[in-house]
């Protein structure tokens, strides 16, 4: 199996989705984002608190190729992070099918200044043991620096 994400991510997006393959890459990739967020939560103190109720359901166009419905999708959870009850970041799982990439997860980040984007990209191989989660700024976005879960608290400030 090819291990360079560029090229493993091509040849999947030339072939015709298949179901049980679309059902594992789904189960995979909900798998990967809750291990970060839970990365992410074990890292952070107090007074953070944080909320992962919220669901979200992939529907990409691989997804409706395979023909699965809503209910097969597994739900990914968001992530949302709170100070003093106000909530300061969201990360919420955007899309898995992508060239260059396993996966992005869109964190917006609020505060009384102003609001900023942030995306993180799986650079790792579909379903390759381990993620490798970068940081990527909209203004720069071919500087991805890795992401380290314990570094997430600097981002809220």
């Amino acid at each position: 199996m090819t291990t360079n994400v560029v090229t493993a991510t091509m040849e999947e997006a030339l072939t015709s989705p298949e179901r049980d393959t679309t059902l594992r890459r789904l189960h995979d990739w909900q798998h990967r984002v809750h291990v970060l967020y839970d990365e992410i939560q074990r890292h952070l103190s107090s007074p953070y608190t944080w909320d992962r109720s919220g669901k979200q359901r992939s529907w990409e166009a691989r997804v409706q190729q395979a023909g699965l419905t809503e209910d097969e999708v597994p739900a990914v959870d968001t992530l949302r992070i709170m100070r003093n009850g106000h909530t300061v970041a969201q990360l919420v799982p955007r899309m898995l099918w992508m060239i260059g990439a396993n996966g992005r997860i869109d964190v917006i980040v609020t505060s009384q200044r102003a609001g900023r984007l942030f995306m993180l990209f799986d650079r790792s191989a579909p379903f390759a043991n381990q993620s490798d989660w970068r940081l990527v700024r909209p203004t720069d976005m071919m500087a991805q620096p890795p992401f380290h879960p314990d570094q997430f608290h600097e981002m809220l400030e």
